[in-house]
């Protein structure tokens, strides 16, 4: 074999096993995005009729679902991480930082405004979906910036 062939079947290796890893992080990914579909699934199943999101849920499903939410971020994270390299643990690390700083910052200033009688309680939900948001915004300048 000359040394051209064997580069080119290096190369092939290398394709074929980012390929391989892409894959496993895609199915930890949606895997996780199942487990949260059928707990909030069954959180809505739950629901007192006619209540507010997720208000009045039994005890127990609450207890349970806490614990598969639990459960499923611990195991996916730790899968997801044996799965990336050092440039994408990098990337996450980051965004995590970003998110951390945008949550605790948009936090403590709304409940010290909200203390003051300037705004109304802070909603937990949507605290939670702009720290999310400031997360994935985060993530994707980091990758995907030119």
């Amino acid at each position: 074999m000359t040394r051209s062939m064997m580069m080119a079947n290096e190369v092939k290796d290398g394709l074929a096993a980012a390929r391989a890893r892409t894959r496993r992080q895609r199915i930890i990914l949606f895997t996780l995005m199942g487990v949260g579909a059928v707990v909030g699934f069954f959180s809505a199943m739950f629901e007192v009729e006619g209540g507010a999101f997720l208000e009045g849920i039994p005890a127990a499903w609450a207890i349970g679902a806490s614990l598969i939410t639990t459960v499923a971020l611990v195991y996916g994270s730790w899968r997801y991480r044996r799965v990336t390299d050092e440039l994408e643990r990098r990337d996450n690390q980051w965004a995590s930082a970003i998110a951390l700083n945008f949550y605790l910052a948009f936090y403590a200033n709304w409940y010290l405004l909200w203390r003051g009688g300037l705004v109304r309680e802070p909603e937990h939900e949507l605290l939670a979906v702009a720290t999310f948001a400031a997360m994935m915004l985060a993530y994707g300048y980091k990758k995907f910036r030119p």
